[in-house]
């Protein structure tokens, strides 16, 4: 039975048993502290809910080492992400923290520093998907009684987040870059897959006779070595129709640039996969800025440290997948559609993605509707087939 000793002037031992019949204690300054410890104390038990108080005090990062050991199946390009987040942003606010001592308040407070920092919201929401999953570990084998990651307000992803283009703005591109990687942006814009996709695809992949591609591999840059590897997910391992046009662009490409074998349908210039970072900095920037000085839409000039022009590039190699989705709302492809097409696991990421573009067609629906009300009440009226026609005397 739970009950309180008077150890003397300031002292009060609160005991009690824990559910395997172990007596334990806890001393507090106060009698009413004692009490309410008892009574929180029974009440974990009644609801099953009771933690030993010594496995709360385990250090973060001390726990997360310990649930980073039983994590397998996961591929390693996105275990090296998640550990440089990890690293980064959530062991140095919590990597000393007991387990217990974590609460809501200091988590929110976690997140709206992040995003006061200028993180991007796609960021602070994987570093609390992070440090959620270790607590919800710890939970699960009663280290603490509940996990404190409840109602945390996160930060939206906006669509600036993403930068869609039109489709004379892809051809400005495809344009202005080398031409050897012509072929790569249209395929990009007009596939949307995704450039570890689209670097890892192969001349077996393409079916020019019915005018698809298969997503069977990606190529991704691991700590420094490129690795070819399985899709992400089971949906990404897909099959993907394209245009006609974009199947001859395809063709045109491997005969001015000729594969051998099964081998890389876009490679580096010197053969052989080429790496995103150096793509990027040799070949996508100088492109956007070319297009940039024809167009607007590809980035910004600002003034550079000695007064001259420089140019900021606000597209990414990825906005061309975010291309091919704007492309395809706007012709009112149906959200299953653009699903299947982008790989997506589940019908709810493809919403919560790009839910923000179809917030004009129920509009452009409501239009088409009028029209057919409009056409119909105009159109004359015949009577149905069998009908009774009554004529009636002058």
């Amino acid at each position: 039975m739970a009950h309180i000793q008077k150890r003397g002037p300031g002292r009060y031992k609160a005991r009690y048993r824990d559910p395997a019949g172990k007596e334990r204690s806890k001393t507090f300054a106060r009698q009413i502290d004692a009490k309410r410890f008892l009574t929180s104390v029974e009440g974990a038990k009644l609801r099953g809910e009771w933690t030993d108080p010594r496995l709360g005090r385990t250090p973060f990062r001390e726990w997360k080492a310990k649930v980073g050991e039983t994590q397998v199946g996961r591929r390693e390009s996105t275990i090296v992400r998640d550990e440089s987040v990890m690293r980064n942003m959530v062991l140095p606010a919590f990597g000393s923290t007991p387990l217990a001592s974590i609460d809501s308040a200091g988590i929110k407070a976690w997140v709206s520093k992040l995003s006061a920092q200028g993180k991007a919201p796609a960021t602070v929401r994987k570093a609390y998907q992070l440090l959620a999953a270790v607590l919800e570990e710890a939970v699960d084998v009663g280290m603490i009684p509940r996990s404190p990651c409840r109602k945390i307000p996160l930060p939206r992803s906006e669509s600036h987040d993403m930068h869609f283009l039109s489709s004379p703005q892809v051809a400005l591109l495809a344009d202005s870059i080398d031409p050897r990687y012509r072929a790569l942006v249209l395929a990009g814009a007009y596939t949307g897959l995704r450039i570890g996709e689209l670097t890892a695809l192969r001349t077996s992949r393409i079916d020019f006779l019915r005018r698809s591609v298969r997503v069977e591999e990606t190529l991704n840059e691991v700590r420094g070595h490129l690795r070819f590897g399985q899709p992400k997910t089971k949906a990404s391992r897909r099959t993907v129709s394209i245009p006609a046009a974009l199947g001859d662009t395809l063709d045109e490409h491997l005969t001015a640039y000729p594969a051998e074998g099964d081998d890389l349908v876009f490679t580096a210039p010197e053969g052989g996969p080429f790496r995103r970072s150096a793509f990027r900095r040799r070949t996508w920037i100088p492109a956007l800025e070319a297009a940039s000085r024809k167009a607007p839409g590809f980035g910004h000039w600002i003034a550079g440290k000695d007064g001259s022009p420089e140019f900021v590039p606000a597209v990414r190699i990825h906005d061309l997948r975010h291309t091919h989705a704007a492309l395809l709302v706007a012709q009112g492809v149906h959200p299953k559609v653009l699903q299947e097409r982008l790989g997506h696991s589940s019908i709810r990421t493809t919403l919560d993605t790009y839910g923000h573009l179809f917030d004009g067609l129920d509009e452009a629906a409501a239009e088409g509707l009028d029209l057919a009300f409009r056409e119909a009440a105009a159109a004359p009226r015949r009577p149905e087939a069998g009908a009774q026609v009554l004529t009636l005397a002058q």
